[in-house]
């Protein structure tokens, strides 16, 4: 009997331990994912030029008390100030300038980025899939970013609001946003866009609207492609014409091959031999 109680407080022990050990984990962990969120703001800010002084006045990192971050201009945290991750970034309309801050791969937990009505500038980073990979809202409207949209951001697959309009981009829409079904508002209209336009189906939300001003797009809902058309057809009538000089050719050698079989090779000495015996008779 000794021994059980003995062996029950000696297995209560261990469980105290074990969830003091969790305990500390998880504290740990939930330490180290805010300090890279501060990170993340921290970069975002040593970034972006402040000519107002939104983020100097309101931006503090001397403070020291637990979430403090949540408490910045334009930041919204999960659950404070039980989860002090940052969920959303909303920076618009600020006069903040420089280029797409990439220190906001940082911040982890981001669902949303609004970064519209600025100044900034600059294309955007050819690995922004992966910078902003969870993110359902990005709204850079209304800024000076130019170069054309990266085909790395079909990666962000649970995109439910792209808008890149009012820029400067340039060049084609990378097809494959069509195939992300969680978009609802698509919008890059007032660019220098050209070429088709991504596919997204039925999509109710993504109209005419959403490609305004960029002269140079095809495709549904706007007018057709008819380059591509223009292109796939004089492609079909150079395949047509080549296959005819082809087939002209071959018909031409099916007929000049026994002509010249029969007229020219009986005359060569070494032939001529073959040819008389083949037809029974002997060279004299």
């Amino acid at each position: 009997m000794d021994f059980l109680i003995r062996d029950i407080l000696v297995s209560k022990q261990h469980l105290g331990n074990i969830f003091i050990c969790c305990v500390l984990l998880l504290s740990c962990s939930f330490s180290s994912a805010v300090e890279s969120d501060i990170n993340c703001l921290k970069s975002i800010k040593a970034s972006l030029q402040d000519p107002l002084g939104y983020l100097n006045s309101s931006w503090d990192f001397n403070n020291n008390t637990e979430g403090f971050i949540c408490n910045f201009l334009g930041i919204e945290c999960w659950h404070p100030p039980h989860e002090n991750k940052v969920l959303n970034i909303k920076l618009s309309d600020l006069g903040l300038k420089g280029p797409f801050p990439h220190g906001v791969a940082n911040c982890t937990s981001l669902t949303g980025l609004d970064l519209s009505s600025n100044k900034l500038s600059g294309p955007l980073p050819e690995d922004i899939g992966r910078i902003i990979s969870f993110i359902a809202t990005l709204d850079l409207s209304s800024n000076s970013f130019s170069g054309q949209i990266p085909t790395n951001i079909t990666n962000c697959s649970y995109l439910n609001v792209l808008k890149l309009d009012s820029n400067l981009f340039t060049g084609n829409i990378p097809l494959g946003l069509g195939q992300l079904s969680r978009i609802k508002i698509f919008s890059v209209a007032n660019n220098q866009l050209s070429g088709q336009v991504p596919a997204f189906g039925n999509n109710s939300g993504i109209t005419i609207e959403s490609y305004a001003n960029n002269a140079k797009l095809c495709g549904k809902p706007l007018k057709p492609c008819r380059s591509s058309q223009v292109k796939s057809t004089s492609t079909l009538v150079k395949v047509l014409k080549s296959n005819s000089v082809v087939i002209a050719a071959a018909a031409g050698f099916g007929f000049a091959f026994p002509f010249s079989f029969c007229f020219f090779l009986p005359r060569a000495p070494s032939v001529r031999r073959l040819w008389v015996f083949y037809r029974g008779y002997k060279l004299r």
